[in-house]
């Protein structure tokens, strides 16, 4: 599903930064599959390995908070929901979509509110003759972090994820949602240029030029 509020035709190589956001929510309005959950398939094992041997291996940055930004009003309408929950609100800004050389973004939420929400996961964002982005998310419900057999300890025990994994074409101030039936997320990128950089710099320092001999 694909919410687009603006498309912007920038290149992707014309801009000096990338910056991006991203809300990660639950949904609490819906029991997703069970049977999904309780049941490991062949497909979550092989995506559990694909996440571990990213975050292992990839050079990774980790995201920051992001307490106003592009999708501040998409935030504060989740808020306000009885059907949706926010776990992080983050943001993050890199120089290059090279392929070989933009870094991997780390998400990683061991313990969320004090609760026993998990996620993890890995975004990529890329370009080849488009703007790309690349998710990975495992996500471990609250309440169902462990489920026993009869014939298992705790420690055995099946430790039940779910999965978003997806590439998604990426223009510029479109937003995209991330839809599953247990969470979600949804992400923006804007393109920035040396000149606006500088310009949102002085509005944040209105004093420094003054200052200067």
């Amino acid at each position: 599903m694909l919410i687009t509020v603006l498309g912007f035709g920038l290149p992707a190589f014309a801009v000096d930064f990338y910056d991006a956001e991203i809300i990660i929510f639950r949904q609490l309005d819906s029991l997703g599959d069970a049977e999904e959950l309780n049941i490991p398939r062949e497909r979550h094992v092989n995506l559990h390995l694909e996440l571990e041997s990213l975050l292992q291996s990839a050079i990774t940055i980790s995201l920051e908070p992001a307490i106003e930004g592009y999708l501040a009003s998409l935030s504060q309408r989740l808020r306000v929901s009885r059907n949706y929950e926010i776990l992080f609100h983050g943001r993050w800004s890199q120089t290059t979509s090279d392929r070989k050389k933009s870094p991997h973004v780390l998400i990683n939420l061991p313990a969320i509110k004090d609760q026993t929400h998990s996620m993890a996961g890995i975004l990529h964002l890329f370009s080849t003759d488009l703007l790309y982005i690349d998710t990975l998310l495992r996500y471990r419900p609250e309440k169902e972090l462990f489920v026993q057999n009869k014939d298992s300890s705790e420690e055995n025990a099946i430790r039940p994820y779910y999965f978003i994994k997806e590439r998604r074409r990426i223009k510029f101030q479109e937003v995209h949602f991330f839809d599953h039936p247990k969470f979600g997320a949804i992400l923006t990128v804007w393109p920035i240029k040396l000149p606006e950089l500088l310009e949102l710099t002085e509005k944040s320092h209105p004093n420094r030029q003054a200052e200067t001999p």
